[in-house]
């Protein structure tokens, strides 16, 4: 059976596999997206605030200690309905500020469209969003006009795509206080606990929450590389059935376990197979069921302190997208499982290199249905070529397995 009599004569097959690409398509971009922006240790404090002066008091203490892992500090507030003025035309706004000490990309996750991003000493400019630029001047493109706050005037550096409306500046007064820090380490793979001790040791607040970005990234970057896992040891599987079964024959053993080593290298190589576990999830032996139980118990309990948190786009983007990433992913996970267990009775009707090239256009048709609606994101390997491996690998342990049992007949 041809391609084209495929697609008129299971409609529906086509359809659910190319929602199943589409839905692990957004699940890889929402995980990717929190990769790129979420790469610090973010503290949020309710009473305690702390000032640039004393961040910058810590910072010498560290350096005088010689400590090897001090971070890249980034502190900001957000303040509602501040009203922005363009006292050219007359129009004043309504909006949230975000005031903001050092590198601003750590503090929000934003998309430049126009214009530069605003630089940590530069307290003469700011930056806002597209709708606020059309509010206030009609066009998405204002850079280099003049934005009044509080009788001061800032020169608009740059535009962003933001999902709400948003003005950011930065503060030049060393005992400005903040409610929201972000620290970055070098050593990211122990960022919460060195963000622990930073705050403990230098007594900057009593109370906080902490939400370290790479370890949640790290953990997502995993779950949406599933559903490729899946169908690679879904194969794998299925050729340790058939060495099982022929156990008693030496020579075919023999044939399917260099089939199951090549196989193995290939999906290593091809898909990039990675297992990532993060550091602080390893103890010091496996068998230490405590310590499962404390870690489970501390991840609820920062869930938890997450949820009454006073809301900002950063960590409520956060929430979103992660459970976004995890619902897409776990729905194209069983996509994925329904097509392996229905991989026989495809291949019974159409031959594995015609299947392979009808997934390959469904992949182009899914990639630019994603792009369309926004969500560009880097397909690796186990994206593009899970799949086609997987019906090919098939395929040709079918023919394998049909070989053999017509050459016992003769």
């Amino acid at each position: 059976m041809t391609v084209i009599k495929v697609f008129k004569k299971r409609p529906l097959i086509i359809l659910l596999s190319l929602a199943a690409l589409i839905l692990w398509g957004s699940g890889i971009y929402y995980g990717q997206y929190i990769k790129e922006h979420y790469q610090s240790v973010s503290i949020r404090m309710k009473e305690d605030r702390i000032s640039e002066q004393k961040i910058i008091t810590a910072l010498k203490y560290e350096e005088i200690k010689s400590s090897k892992s001090i971070p890249s500090i980034s502190a900001w507030n957000r303040l509602e309905e501040q009203i922005i003025t363009n006292k050219e035309l007359a129009i004043t706004y309504k909006t949230q500020l975000i005031e903001v000490y050092g590198d601003i990309k750590q503090v929000y996750p934003m998309r430049l469209t126009s214009g530069n991003l605003l630089t940590a000493k530069d307290y003469e400019g700011c930056m806002i969003d597209q709708s606020v630029a059309y509010k206030l001047f009609g066009t998405v493109d204002p850079v280099g006009n003049i934005i009044t706050y509080k009788n001061k005037q800032y020169y608009i550096r740059g535009i962003i795509k933001s999902p709400e409306p948003v003005v950011f500046i930065q503060i030049n007064d060393i005992k400005h206080t903040y409610s929201n820090i972000e620290l970055v380490y070098e050593d990211k793979e122990n960022g919460q606990e060195l963000a622990n001790a930073f705050m403990s040791q230098n007594n900057l607040a009593g109370s906080y929450t902490v939400l370290d970005g790479f370890f949640y990234a790290g953990i997502l970057d995993g779950l949406y590389k599933a559903p490729a896992w899946f169908l690679g040891f879904y194969m794998l599987c299925q050729i340790l059935r058939a060495i099982w079964k022929r156990r008693t024959l030496p020579l075919q053993v023999f044939i399917f376990l260099l089939g199951f080593v090549s196989v193995w290298m290939v999906l290593r190589w091809m898909l990039e197979f990675q297992i990532y576990i993060p550091e602080s999830l390893i103890p010091t032996k496996w068998s230490d069921f405590s310590f499962w139980i404390e870690k489970y118990k501390e991840f609820r309990k920062q869930i938890d302190q997450i949820k009454y948190l006073t809301p900002t786009i950063k960590d409520i983007n956060f929430i979103r997208y992660a459970k976004r990433c995890i619902y897409y992913t776990m729905i194209s996970f069983a996509g994925m499982w329904i097509f392996a267990t229905h991989i026989r009775f495809l291949l019974s009707k159409i031959d594995g290199f015609s299947l392979s090239i009808l997934a390959v256009i469904l992949e182009c048709g899914a990639i630019f249905i994603l792009y369309k609606t926004g969500k560009v994101f880097l397909a690796g390997n186990g994206y593009l070529y899970a799949i086609p491996i997987f019906i090919l690998a098939e395929d040709l342990v079918n023919r394998v397995k049909s070989y053999i049992i017509n050459q016992s007949k003769l």
